[in-house]
């Protein structure tokens, strides 16, 4: 299992993930997004963080298997996520990216929020696991979200 940390200033109240290549990364939120806490499109997602801007610490788990998710994880939600051929991805925000280079293939991705630290940070962490059948769901859900019973999963590119 590989990790890596970084601190990404987020804004507008999302963090995406994408793969480097893609035209137009963010995706466009609809309300029904909003209230599940993420927008998704192949090769684009976008996760609705706890707060709307400021540093948030970001950690980055590559492994065979899921760890555990984390005891102190407010909101958690895994998609698929396909890393393309070349593995050049982002982790970002409207206001600031971080490149990553990982191994190529379809994986699970877990992202959870972690609230913030004894640093007054934000702490997010980002799993990608290989698993043979990734899937869409909201693992744990805070008082901001409002889950219904089928998740949306498809969105269109934001026009930024």
């Amino acid at each position: 299992m590989g990790a890596t940390s970084f601190p990404l200033e987020v804004s507008h109240g999302q963090i995406a993930v994408f793969a480097s290549a893609i035209q137009q990364p963010f995706n466009d939120w609809t309300d029904r997004h909003v209230a599940q806490g993420f927008a998704w499109r192949a090769g684009s997602a976008s996760f609705r963080a706890l707060v709307e801007a400021g540093t948030h610490l970001v950690q980055v788990v590559v492994a065979d298997q899921a760890p555990p998710l984390s005891p102190s994880a407010i909101r958690a939600i895994e998609v698929p996520f396909e890393i393309p051929p070349a593995g050049a991805i982002e982790i970002a925000s409207i206001s600031d990216s971080v490149p990553l280079s990982l191994s190529a293939g379809v994986r699970t991705l877990r992202c959870e929020f972690l609230g913030a630290g004894q640093d007054g940070n934000e702490h997010v962490r980002f799993v990608f696991a290989k698993f043979d059948m990734p899937r869409f769901e909201v693992i744990r859900a805070d008082d901001q979200l409002s889950v219904g019973d089928e998740l949306l999963t498809t969105a269109e590119p934001a026009s930024i």
